[in-house]
């Protein structure tokens, strides 16, 4: 390559400044320039000799120091690894059914297929996970008759194979169903994709997609999936939260973490993330959350689906993760204790809060209407020592309890009346049980006066009315 110019260099002392030394070294470095321009080595030493770069050291970096991960982190992966694992044992046997249906599928409509959906065909299945099959090219036509006609085939065509232990058509749902059992107890529905309303399919390959870009998801997913399995509330049908909620969630979440620039590799860290932002969304009873298949699914300017709709357990969830957050909290001793599994411990809180949850609603389920105590008599100890709610519920409740106590006062009069006469007991004698038992309970004592800031008359009879 050309070599940079060397600046004039000023006349030396022994030239004496004289002009024919001058010009002989103006015609020396008219040759070195031509010479450079032809791209030839400059002969008379005019510039330096080029330097060889110098050859680039074949020295690898020093390596990064192993990332440390939390204690929590390695259990979430653990606990992913053994749930894959236990499911791997039903795998064998759910494709055995499905390629049983496609040949049963096959002989009655030659066009249709079976395509598999939902947590099975994602991998965030769970050992007691449905087997959500849809039919395509079914040529019943669209409708809700057409397709629980076309589900009533299939229900005669599965009766008597070895693998189908019990069928249920369930044809009022919003989109009709064929419930499935197998002799080990696996479930499976069977739908008939027949309208843009069966997203399921797009569903699996949009939560494909998130699973893609963000590996993470899978043993955040089964582990939450498995928590809100023992607390109950893994059914949407029941209020709970479904699985593709959830994913959607989780996605919203790591993608917000990663635009903050947080996290987003420690598993632990991200989970009890995940709890504060739920918590932060969802306490303040806001429940929607738009479907990402809405606008493949509505038309421009409707309202967007809300995959939140049917959790109407939203209060229990949150507190099912607050709960979570304390006994996760990374200032709690177990934290960093490896003597102190984190997830066992949280599992076994939420067996013991969904016992108590449903002991809880046992208890306070009303019993039949034969055993029930009447309103006046309190009930129980604890509800007849309470102090009235206000004195116009009183009233309309003394009101009743008179009108009941004039009615079985008449009502005994005229027993009394028709049967013969009995005589008196003897004084000091004492009456039989029968004679003790009052016939009605006694009215409670008089309301006292209204506060001074009690509403008018008119309103207060309306509220005496509503209470009784």
């Amino acid at each position: 390559p050309p070599q940079p110019r060397q600046p004039p260099q000023p006349p030396s002392p022994s030239s004496g400044g004289k002009e024919g030394s001058t010009k002989a070294q103006r015609k020396v470095a008219q040759a070195g320039q031509q010479e450079r321009g032809r791209g030839e080595a400059p002969r008379h030493g005019v510039s330096s000799p080029p330097v060889p770069a110098a050859a680039a050291p074949n020295v690898a970096p020093p390596p990064l120091p192993p990332m440390r991960t939390s204690k929590l982190h390695d259990e979430i992966f653990a606990f992913a690894q053994a749930s894959i694992t236990r499911g791997e044992a039903a795998h064998a046997e759910v494709q055995g059914i499905l390629a049983s249906l496609r040949a049963l599928v096959s002989s009655r409509w030659p066009q249709a297929t079976v395509e598999l959906y939902g947590s099975r065909a994602t991998g965030l299945s769970l050992a007691s996970s449905d087997v959500d099959v849809t039919l395509l090219g079914v040529p019943c036509g669209a409708g809700r008759e057409a397709v629980g006609g076309a589900l009533k085939e299939l229900h005669a065509l599965m009766e008597g194979q070895p693998w189908v232990a019990s069928q249920k058509l369930v044809l009022s749902a919003r989109i009709p169903v064929l419930k499935v059992a197998t002799p080990s107890s696996i479930p499976i529905d069977i739908t008939i994709s027949d309208s843009a309303q069966h997203t399921g399919l797009l569903a699996r390959d949009l939560v494909l997609g998130y699973l893609s870009e963000a590996p993470q998801l899978t043993p955040l997913v089964l582990v939450l999936k498995s928590f809100l399995r023992e607390l109950g509330l893994n059914d949407p049908y029941t209020g709970g939260m479904s699985s593709y909620s959830l994913v959607v969630l989780l996605w919203l979440f790591v993608c917000e973490s990663a635009h903050r620039g947080y996290n987003t590799t420690d598993l632990g860290y991200q989970l009890l993330g995940f709890f504060s932002m739920f918590l932060y969304r969802f306490d303040s009873q806001v429940t929607h959350v738009d479907d990402p298949l809405s606008p493949m699914i509505t038309a421009p300017g409707e309202p967007r689906e809300n995959i939140m709709h049917s959790c109407y357990q939203i209060g229990r969830v949150c507190r099912t993760f607050h709960r979570a957050l304390q006994l996760l909290s990374p200032e709690t001793p177990e934290w960093d204790d490896p003597a102190t599994p984190l997830l066992p411990r949280l599992f076994s809180e939420a067996s013991s809060a969904n016992r108590a949850t449903q002991t809880e609603a046992t208890a306070t389920t009303p019993p039949p209407a034969a055993a029930r105590t009447p309103p006046s008599s309190g009930g129980s100890s604890a509800a007849a020592s309470a102090p009235p709610p206000d004195s116009a519920a009183a009233s309309a409740i003394a009101s009743v309890v008179e009108e009941l106590t004039a009615e079985v006062e008449a009502q005994s009069t005229a027993e009394a009346a028709a049967a013969p006469p009995v005589p008196p007991a003897a004084k000091g004698e004492t009456p039989s049980a029968e004679d003790a038992k009052p016939l009605a309970p006694s009215p409670p004592p008089p309301p006292s006066p209204p506060p001074p800031n009690s509403p008018p008359p008119h309103s207060q009879s309306t509220a005496a009315a509503a209470a009784a």
